[in-house]
């Protein structure tokens, strides 16, 4: 995939500075409101996290909906990690000149330099993600649906410093060094995404005229892991597209969600999302090797809706883990909406990840509606270990 490599790229090089709710999709109402959705999201976004909303909000509207396209990201740490790596790959640089032309001082330098450089990168790790999608709700009454397509990516880079590389330049002679090998010590990037392709249907129901709809997400899923090991002197982005680092393979999974209003204003909503669960191994490179999860994730959430504001929460039921090297999540989000007028709407929210993981977030958002028909939706994100980020999206309504 071209799209994963070029965001790679981009991550890596500095220049971005965006950032997502982490809950592998992206919708800019939902982001803004700490990533929930389960029970409170609109109809545009119903498909990405919880089908049966569709039916729940069907009844409020003649028409269908289009979401092309909605944009997002997330990145913590990766301006840090980068300079670090252009600062030590200077220095071997510098250290390579020195030798070859015999400048006892410029060695002694460059190796001082390097040692520092090397200490600063140990135990250094930054995270990324990207995530763009697309749906289209149905004007079906019966049983409403939506066709929907939407990728997640995300991206770990990691400095791997060995001591050996500390002890061997701490220990060079100036006066008599020994010729320049690449380093031990590695700087890699390990990356996962998913992308699917799915219908999801969702089916009206009544209990003691209590409104229910049970929703479905048949879905083509297709997954990529990227590997990128090289010698730390050798770390450059822009050798990451290469084809042997990346390993794929396409599968069939399903989405699945409950929806009630037991009360007027009230929804609650439980989803299951990719509950046929997959692992996939990264190729191999200098040893290393990662297995990439696509997990089963269950999540509840109730909103309660007044005539111009809305609250909700979401948790999630059971941790997921991308990575079987990489730690588990589990989120708790809330969030809610004010709709100043009938044409501007304003949003925040806070994720927090109960395992500690990942960033907490702080999520702001505002909602346009420009005519009848067009919708305008922008998402910011800021949380601890500087991570930023957003969200943009349209949708249009016919």
């Amino acid at each position: 995939m071209k799209y994963l490599s070029l965001v790679i790229a981009v991550f890596l090089s500095g220049s971005a500075s965006l950032a997502s709710a982490a809950s592998l999709y992206n919708e800019a109402r939902s982001d803004a409101m700490g990533g929930t959705g389960v029970a409170a999201s609109n109809r545009e976004g119903a498909a990405f996290i919880n089908p049966a909303l569709l039916a729940i909000h069907a009844p409020k509207y003649s028409g269908g909906a289009v979401m092309l396209p909605v944009l997002g990201a997330e990145a913590s740490n990766i301006n840090e990690l980068t300079d670090k790596f252009d600062a030590l790959q200077a220095s071997y640089d510098g250290l390579e000149a020195a030798i070859n032309a015999s400048d006892v001082a410029g060695i002694s330098s460059y190796r001082d330099m390097l040692v520092a450089d090397l200490k600063s990168l140990d135990g250094e790790n930054a995270y990324g993600s990207v995530g763009l999608g697309f749906s289209v709700v149905l004007p079906t009454k019966r049983m409403p649906m939506s066709i929907f397509y939407k990728t997640y990516i995300d991206a770990v880079s990691v400095a791997v410093i060995e001591d050996s590389d500390i002890d061997t330049l701490t220990n060079l002679d100036p006066n008599n060094p020994p010729q320049v090998t690449d380093l031990d010590s590695q700087g890699a990037v390990v990356a996962g995404a998913i992308s699917d392709l799915g219908v999801a249907l969702s089916f009206p129901l009544s209990i003691v005229n209590m409104p229910v709809a049970i929703g479905i997400s048949p879905k083509l899923q297709r997954i990529d892991t990227y590997n990128y090991v090289v010698s730390a002197n050798n770390f450059d982005a822009d050798d990451f597209d290469d084809s042997k680092y990346r390993n794929d393979d396409t599968v069939v999974n399903l989405d699945i969600g409950v929806a009630m209003q037991p009360i007027d204003g009230m929804t609650l909503g439980l989803s299951g999302r990719n509950l046929v669960s997959q692992k996939i191994d990264t190729v191999e490179a200098l040893g290393r090797k990662f297995t990439y999860r696509v997990e089963a994730l269950y999540t509840l959430g109730v909103a309660y809706d007044w005539d111009n504001f809305s609250v909700t929460t979401d948790v999630d039921l059971n941790s997921h883990q991308r990575f079987d090297e990489i730690g588990d999540t589990q989120y708790w989000r809330l969030g809610g909406e004010m709709r100043a007028t009938d044409w501007l709407a304003l949003r925040v929210g806070y994720r927090h990840d109960m395992k500690d993981t990942s960033s907490n977030l702080y999520t702001l958002g505002t909602g346009f509606t420009i005519g009848r028909s067009f919708n305008l939706d922008l998402t910011g994100l800021v949380g601890t270990d500087d991570a930023v980020g957003g969200v943009i999206q349209t949708s249009y309504h016919f």
